[in-house]
């Protein structure tokens, strides 16, 4: 089972702020940049395969940018420069030092992982695809502060290190096609700026999480009870990257509080028509053709599961037939009430990490109970959802 602990571990990076040592007109927090990062990461390497010919091993990459997060949720109190220089020179060091924090957290399928990515080679495609979306990602953040205050003390010396560091990766062709194009860098842009609409309007609540925040946070829950099932490699794929963009239609919306969107007589379909219909008119154009059927698939009934075959979508109604019968990768699946859950883990995680902090409102107090009701005695493709709450709340 998934350790409560480990979901708090990796929860924890909402409250990591970045740039806190610079003038910012806002905060960044890493929860924010990791799922930036991600959603970058997914469209270089889309770009590579379909204009490059190069072959993306998507499990791996998925896996070591897990690892990744992992790795940062640990040393959280490292500044960038320093972590950089660390990982120069002490690098098996601080391998060792996370593999001991986190040793008792995670089972032995997801530790196989991690120590495959500490052994990994930095030159794999994989590899050289994180490493570019970091970079653009940590530029995106800067950006906002270098144009705050490009006076300030050693701001040009950051904004040319990023610049230089993002050149290193102009062989791979998507970092080519953000440096020249507009459409695809304001398709990361419109994802980029859900890092300022918060969850939980008119709810207080520390720490405050962004909806870029929580669709990472969902992907990687996704990703944990994915792994924890066995799914076939593309259901991995698919589901991890369905939850990472199922809340991308709020770029376009806000995100709208459940006691609004289902309380009110009609509003939930009406709500979900225009969303398409945005989505249509003002994501889907940003991104390149090859890849707008796709990201229909990942968040068009983002919580119904689906088979995919030679272009022709099924749902199927019986999540445990998406286990029995359509786990491999010709059926091109995804789990949709396995994303679901796994966003009303993220949910629940949100209103008890609040709680716990000492910010207990009425609102997240009856959203916890409501929660911990409606999964009661549940269990998904042999996972025991209820213990995992439960542990939450008492970890």
């Amino acid at each position: 089972m998934i350790d409560p602990h480990f979901l708090h571990l990796l929860f924890s990076t909402a409250s990591i702020d970045r740039w806190n040592d610079q003038i910012r007109p806002v905060d960044f927090v890493e929860l924010d940049k990791q799922s930036h990062k991600m959603i970058t990461a997914w469209l270089l390497g889309r770009i590579e395969e379909e204009e490059n010919g190069q072959r993306i091993d998507w499990r791996k990459l998925i896996e070591y940018g897990v690892s990744e997060f992992m790795y940062r949720a640990v040393l959280t109190d490292l500044k960038p420069p320093v972590f950089h220089h660390l990982a120069k020179y002490k690098k098996r060091e601080l391998d060792q030092y996370v593999k001991k924090e986190i040793s008792s957290l995670i089972d032995d399928r997801l530790r196989v992982r991690f120590e495959a990515y500490l052994e990994s080679d930095e030159n794999e495609i994989e590899r050289r695809v994180l490493h570019a979306a970091h970079f653009l990602a940590s530029r995106w953040e800067f950006g906002i502060i270098y144009d705050f205050h490009p006076s300030a003390v050693g701001v040009g010396e950051i904004k040319q290190k990023i610049d230089s560091e993002v050149e290193d990766f102009l062989d791979l062709t998507g970092v080519r096609r953000l440096e020249m194009g507009i459409k695809s860098r304001n398709f990361l842009e419109t994802c980029a700026m859900l890092r300022f609409q918060k969850r939980w309007a008119k709810t207080p609540r520390i720490p405050q999480t962004s909806v870029l925040g929580h669709m990472f946070f969902v992907a990687v829950t996704t990703y944990l009870l994915s792994l924890e099932y066995g799914a076939c490699d593309k259901k991995l794929y698919n589901n991890f990257f369905a939850a990472l963009f199922h809340d991308i239609a709020e770029s376009l919306t806000r995100d709208i509080i459940s006691p609004v969107k289902y309380g009110v007589e009609g509003l939930d379909e009406l709500l979900g028509e225009y969303e398409k219909e945005a989505l249509e008119e003002r994501l889907l154009p940003m991104l390149p053709p090859y890849l707008r059927d796709q990201m229909r698939y990942f968040v068009n009934d983002e919580f119904a599961n689906k088979i995919n075959i030679d272009g022709r979508i099924e749902k199927i109604e019986d999540i445990e037939e998406m286990l029995t019968r359509y786990n491999s990768d010709g059926y091109n699946g995804i789990d949709g009430a396995l994303v679901k859950v796994a966003d009303h883990i993220g949910a629940f995680m949100e209103a008890a990490a609040s709680i716990q902090n000492g910010v207990t409102p009425p609102s997240l107090l009856k959203a916890k109970e409501s929660l911990l009701q409606k999964y009661q005695g549940f269990v998904i493709l042999g996972i025991d959802i209820e213990k995992i709450l439960k542990g939450i709340e008492k970890s």
